[in-house]
């Protein structure tokens, strides 16, 4: 589990302290506040193994900076008009702390452990791709940051001989089969919904769909269970508002097993959903990142429920809204 990080000069953040919810943590923040910078740097200490060289190549990996003039790829990722950036995260009692300067120098301090189980789905949908992806991206020079072939090697694994223990991930299969009303199937590296009409390939199938077939996939081949950190940049992307309370319900229930969450997201109704559906014995965090006017460095307040954020520019846009539309009913 994931319990603190700390970032200084790292990317857009002069000096940062989160302390995480062993359950569900939900970022927001305006644009260019860093939420997908935090789940990354998370998902890359976390993939990496305990080896030096292995953490600094998956830092390279999930960010790609661009090569500069001197090859200091790394020293891209410092805050501007700092020297070194450090990053510190504390998983399951051990650090895990890796530094560089603006020259791409890096220095690693770790304890010695082992690969955490992590999952991390970006925003693109990447099970309709899959055919062929991975073999461009080990044989040829591509621009894809390493999370999307991630997540394909994950979809890939086969199913557990024995399936998962427990009646919560039974029930949570069957619903996400309702959900899509089938099955998924595969051939090769092509992805199907199979049900009694037949077979639809992904790339004939709604988006929203393959996301809860990509979680139907990760379930059952064991790669969601207890003791995984899943980090999910913006869940709600192309998903029907209406499918929004089943996928909240999902997570909580991938939480209730032991997972702990970490989702970057700007939408109102996915975090209302949450604030909602959870109760007392669920250990859920909010944190809103925002930009101080003056100072210009990002900030972040920490709160237990959605209402208990502030800043919150989304409760701001909504209230906005609202606002307008009642000042044409009353013609004003």
């Amino acid at each position: 589990m994931s319990e603190s990080l700390s970032l200084k000069n790292f990317t857009v953040f002069e000096e940062l302290e989160m302390n995480f919810s062993p359950g569900i943590n939900l970022i927001i923040g305006a644009n260019g506040t860093g939420k997908t910078h935090i789940l990354k740097i998370i998902y890359a200490l976390l993939a990496s193994s305990p080896d030096y060289y292995s953490a600094i190549n998956k830092i390279h990996s999930v960010f790609l900076p661009a090569k500069g003039e001197l090859g200091d790829e790394l020293g891209h990722l410092v805050h501007w008009g700092a020297w070194e950036a450090e990053v510190d995260l504390i998983q399951d009692g051990k650090l895990l702390r890796i530094g560089f300067d603006a020259e791409g120098v890096a220095r690693d301090e770790r304890s010695i452990m082992e690969p955490a189980h992590v999952v991390y789905i970006p925003v693109k949908e990447m099970l309709s791709n899959a055919p062929g992806f991975r073999s461009l991206y080990n044989l040829r020079e591509t621009y894809f940051e390493s999370i999307y072939v991630d997540i394909i090697d994950k979809a890939f694994l086969p199913p557990l001989k024995e399936p998962l223990s427990g009646k919560r991930y039974k029930e949570l299969l069957t619903t996400i089969q309702q959900i899509m009303e089938g099955t998924i199937s595969q051939k090769g590296e092509h992805f199907y919904l199979s049900n009694e009409q037949g077979e639809l390939e992904f790339m004939l199938l709604a988006e929203g769909l393959r996301k809860f077939a990509l979680l139907w996939l990760l379930i059952r081949n064991g790669s969601l269970r207890s003791g995984t950190t899943l980090l999910w940049d913006e869940p709600e992307a192309n998903l029907n508002p209406a499918l929004i309370k089943m996928l909240v319900r999902i997570l909580i229930e991938l939480q209730r097993e032991g997972v702990q969450i970490f989702i970057a997201t700007h939408n109102y109704i996915l975090l209302r959903e949450f604030d909602l559906q959870t109760t007392q014995t669920d250990a859920i965090r909010f944190f809103s990142l925002a930009k101080d006017s003056d100072t210009k460095q990002i900030t972040c307040q920490i709160g237990g429920s959605y209402s208990s954020i502030v800043p919150n520019e989304i409760s701001e846009s909504y209230l906005e809204i609202y606002d307008k539309e009642v000042a044409r009913a009353l013609s004003l």
